[in-house]
This record gives structure tokens, C-alpha cells and sequence, in this order.
């Protein structure tokens, strides 16, 4: 665990630096496009106009300023020239929309924000606070007597296979948690190769390529979101916590019966038949029962999150710079350490709770657990991957993140249509031929 604290505390020191020196954020990517917006608005507006005729041979200082672009107004004046249907002229008249006064003073006393306010010390000091937390926690409620049994467990295995134990229990114990962290980032940053994406229609040569996420407008408009130093503090706090959630999931499963001395560690039954007789049928009742209850109670979770101004800030509005989800498992733990423990411990939640209520079941809950990590990381891949019958769509997530409002549901879209908040995918406009037009 040293080398994993130590570097994490580096990324930690870096961030806090960079906040300190008021370099943290990258340069705004839609400040064109906000510009334009707001250009496009106060144009329109029924001011009055002040018409204001140049002379080219003896300009006024009023027509220097207004011609040389100095003036705020003046960078407007080719959009108000078009929408009048204005011609050139041989004297250039200058069209400056005259605000009321109050106006002017209102816009003069307000600061200006140069932070966004998701960015604010605030929102970072608590997402950090709630990392770190969550570490303490995991400390406090792991048995690490049964840790060690289960490091012994694992050296030994790795001896059985070439590997020289590890004599000392403290370095069997951080074997154990690396294990862990490789099983669950590296698997995660293996999955997008491993699981397939979809393929377009085979050319007149039978060659086809993989399908991406088209762009709702164009990728000038939704550009990629530059990593800063918060991001990447957000992403190690929430990667550093995978390992005990692990753990803690392995400690669930073995009050079920989980037995890794067992034949298939007591999971599936030994003789084939009995998968087809016993597992499946488990499986097929369990499994959506577990999905469609934490795919509820997360959805109402997302959608406050949304409507919810103080949540949006303070927890969710981070994950929300990357318009267009591209990056995989970069761009799923890109996010408010809050919003990531309370979803990643409420799968846990639920499987204890139904484990009380007697419906725990070591298959089904094996792989909810497994496809919900899987589908987390796959739906912020900018390739498209679907399951029959839209049940999970990596569409339905990148709507979500172009629209905000709607598509709340973590995987599928079954609340989101009982409760009217599913946006079907759309592309606007719709430009270029082939498998991946709008790109």
C-alpha cells in the first residue's frame, strides 16, 4: 500500500498547488460558442439603436472606436448587418444596441464567475474528504484477520504456480490489495478490447468496422474535455477504493456459502446438468430482480442529483465536463468521489438487504456485481455496444451526458420510460455518408 499512498499523495500535493496558484482549470472550450449564443440574444433584442455616421477622410474618436473593434458592441455588428439584410455602403454606418442604464450598472456591480462552481474549494475539499472516508472506513470494517488467511491463501497459490511465497504477512496482506486493484482497474481498462463493439453493414468487399457513438451536433461543438490536476486526483481517490470494495464484496458472498477450498467455490453445482436444471433458473430470477431494484433506486438517486441544485454542484456537475464519453474507464471514474462511493456501496446495500430477506443467491449476485461494473465502463466508450431488446445501449448513457435531463437510469431505459424522462438518441444535424456520419 506504500507506493499506492505515497503516489496518491503526490497527485493530492499537485492538485492543492495548482488550486493555490489559480492554475487548475483548463482553458474554457465553449466560451465561442457562449459568445455567439449571447451575440445571437442581445441582436435580437427591441433596443433602441444609435446610428452613427463615419466620414472615412476625418473620422471621429466615437467612429475609431466603434470601426477598430474596441468597443463591446462592435464585434456584433456583422451579425446585426446580416440580420438587417444590410449592403455595403460608401460611408459605413455603425448599428450599437443602447442598453438601459440600469442594465449597465447591474452587469458592472455583479463579479464575474472565473471558476466553475462545481470547481470551487468546496466541491473539491468534499469529494476529497469523502475518498479519503471512504478509506478509513474500509480500514475500520475489514476483518483483517481473515485478510491475512485470505493473503496466506492467495501466496500460496501463487507458489503453486512458480511464484516464491512472500514470508512476511504485512506483504502477503499488500499482495492481496494489489490483486484486487489489478482484478478490478486492470480488468476494467482491458474491457473495452474485450468485450466487441458493434459492427457496421460489409462493404461490396466483406470488410466492416467498428460502429462509434455518433456526435449529437458536430465535435467542434462537444470537444473532449482536457484532463486537470482535479480530475486526476478524483480518478486515483476512486480507484484507490475499488480494492477494499472488493474485498467487502468477497466478504458478502462468503456469508452465503462462498467457499474458495469448494469446487467452483461453491458457486455452480459440480455436475453439468445441474447448471441447465438448477443455475439457469436461479439466474433467471435473481438477476433482473437484483438489476431492475438498483437500477430504481439509483435512478431517482441520478435524477435528484439533477434537480437538485445544491447536489448537482457539489456532488455530480464533475462528471459532467465531458459532454461526449469517449474514454472509457478514464471518463467513468472522472467523478465526485460522493456520487461514486454512494453508488458503488448501494450495490452492496442491496445484495445485503435482499441477502437478509432470504433471496441472496452467489450466482446471480456474482454477476450483477461483474456486468454492472462492465456496463458502467462500456457505456462511456465512444463505440456503440448493445444488449437485445435494448436492455443496455451505450447510446442511452451518451444522451444523457449530451442532454443532462433525461435517460437517469444507470444501464437500461425501464424508468426512465415508466417515468417519462426517456430521450431516444438523436443526431443534429445529420452530416457526412457512411456507418459513422456526424463524427
Amino acid at each position: 500500500l506504500a507506493p499506492m499512498c505515497f503516489a496518491l499523495s503526490i497527485v493530492l500535493l499537485f492538485a492543492l498547488q495548482r488550486f493555490a496558484t489559480g492554475l487548475i482549470l483548463a482553458p474554457p472550450t465553449f466560451g465561442f460558442v457562449r459568445g455567439q449564443r449571447a451575440a445571437t440574444r442581445l441582436c435580437s433584442q427591441s433596443l433602441p439603436v444609435v446610428h452613427v455616421s463615419c466620414s472615412r477622410a476625418a473620422p471621429t474618436a466615437r467612429c475609431r472606436s466603434l470601426m477598430s473593434g474596441s468597443h463591446e458592441q462592435s464585434r456584433r455588428l456583422p451579425l446585426r448587418r446580416r440580420q438587417l439584410g444590410a449592403t455595403a455602403d460608401p460611408v459605413p454606418v455603425v448599428s450599437t444596441p443602447v442598453e438601459p442604464e440600469a442594465s449597465r450598472e447591474h452587469k458592472r456591480s455583479r463579479p464575474a464567475r472565473s471558476t466553475p462552481s462545481h470547481l470551487e474549494a468546496g466541491p473539491i475539499a468534499l469529494s476529497w474528504a469523502a475518498g479519503g472516508l471512504t478509506l478509513l472506513l474500509q480500514h475500520r470494517f475489514t476483518d483483517w484477520t481473515q485478510a491475512s488467511a485470505d493473503a496466506a491463501y492467495l501466496s500460496q497459490r501463487l507458489q503453486d504456480v512458480g511464484v516464491g511465497p512472500l514470508p512476511q504477512p504485512d506483504l502477503q496482506v499488500a499482495l492481496l490489495w494489489a490483486y484486487l486493484y489489478a482484478m478490478s482497474v486492470g480488468v476494467s481498462f482491458a474491457m473495452p478490447g474485450i468485450v466487441p463493439a458493434a459492427q457496421s453493414k460489409a462493404d461490396a468487399e466483406g470488410a466492416s468496422e467498428p460502429l462509434k457513438v455518433p456526435y449529437r451536433t458536430t465535435k467542434r461543438l462537444m470537444p473532449q474535455h482536457a484532463l486537470t490536476a482535479v480530475d486526476l486526483s478524483y480518478i486515483a481517490l476512486n480507484s484507490l477504493c475499488l480494492p477494499g470494495l472488493f474485498y467487502h464484496f468477497v466478504t458478502l458472498l462468503r456469508s452465503w456459502g462462498l467457499d474458495f477450498d469448494a469446487p467452483a467455490c461453491g458457486i455452480y453445482p459440480e455436475k453439468p446438468l445441474l447448471l441447465l436444471t438448477e443455475t439457469l433458473p436461479e439466474l433467471a430470477m435473481y438477476l433482473p430482480l437484483y438489476f431492475i431494484t438498483y437500477e430504481f433506486v439509483y435512478y431517482w438517486w441520478h435524477r435528484r442529483m439533477h434537480e437538485v441544485p445544491v447536489l448537482y454542484k457539489w456532488v455530480h456537475k464533475h462528471h459532467h465536463q465531458q459532454t461526449y464519453p469517449d474514454r472509457a474507464v478514464i471518463d467513468t471514474l472522472n467523478t465526485g468521489c460522493v456520487e461514486s462511493q454512494v453508488g458503488l456501496y448501494s450495490q452492496l446495500a442491496l445484495l445485503w438487504a435482499f441477502g437478509k430477506l432470504g433471496l441472496g443467491s452467489l450466482p446471480a449476485s456474482l454477476w450483477f456485481f461483474t456486468l454492472a461494473g462492465w456496463m458502467s465502463v462500456l457505456e462511456h466508450d465512444r463505440f456503440e455496444r448493445a444488449l437485445p431488446f435494448d436492455v443496455f445501449s451505450a447510446r442511452d448513457h451518451h444522451m444523457h451526458h449530451a442532454f443532462v435531463k433525461c435517460n437517469y437510469s444507470p444501464y437500461g431505459s425501464l424508468w426512465d420510460r415508466a417515468f417519462g424522462t426517456f430521450k431516444p438518441f438523436q443526431v443534429r444535424p445529420k452530416t457526412g455518408d457512411g456507418p459513422n456520419a456526424g463524427l
